[in-house]
């Protein structure tokens, strides 16, 4: 009787130990989170300003146990070239102008490289990188070259601001 418990005990063990060890490895990542916010200036957050009038409890905490930037340069004035070069790792000045997707097919992006080193990579908000579409899509007609295709296991968000086609 004892054998049999203890032979079972062993048993459950060795099936549990792959599953422990698994958790390991991937507890050896940090989560990686990017904020990328249109129209905040550097002084906006109190985790960078203490005189700031903005209250964002959230952003504090993770400023407070993360990792913050504080030499980081936008390589643009406006959202486009600046999620190009994060994206891309590129100066902006060498993406191609005009509608569709902006990143070519090809292109390693930051989350193709994520990926690649075992990430589960998802965007959420607003793509503004180009999508293909019709003039006139329909709602739910499937959009090409967004973030899933560059490399993101998961999107929710709006391809482009309100005012650029597709209007959804």
């Amino acid at each position: 009787m004892k054998l049999s418990i203890l032979t079972s005990l062993a048993f459950a063990i060795s099936l549990a130990w792959p599953s422990a060890a698994q958790e390991d490895k991937r507890d050896a990542y940090p989560n990686i989170i990017f904020v990328m916010a249109d129209d905040m200036g550097y002084g906006d957050l109190k985790s960078y300003n203490t005189k700031s009038k903005i209250v964002t409890p959230h952003l504090a905490r993770l400023a407070k146990e993360g990792r913050r930037f504080t030499d980081a340069h936008a390589p643009a004035a406006v959202c486009v070239p600046t999620r190009y070069g994060l994206m891309t790792g590129r100066y902006p000045f060498r993406m191609k102008l005009g509608r569709g997707p902006l990143l070519e097919p090809n292109r390693p992006t930051l989350p193709s490289v994520l990926k690649q080193a075992g990430y589960k990579t998802a965007m959420i908000g607003k793509w503004h990188l180009g999508v293909e579409h019709e003039k006139n899509p329909a709602a739910n007609q499937k959009l090409g070259g967004g973030p899933v295709e560059q490399g993101f296991d998961h999107f929710y968000g709006i391809p482009a601001s309100l005012d650029i086609p597709p209007y959804y």
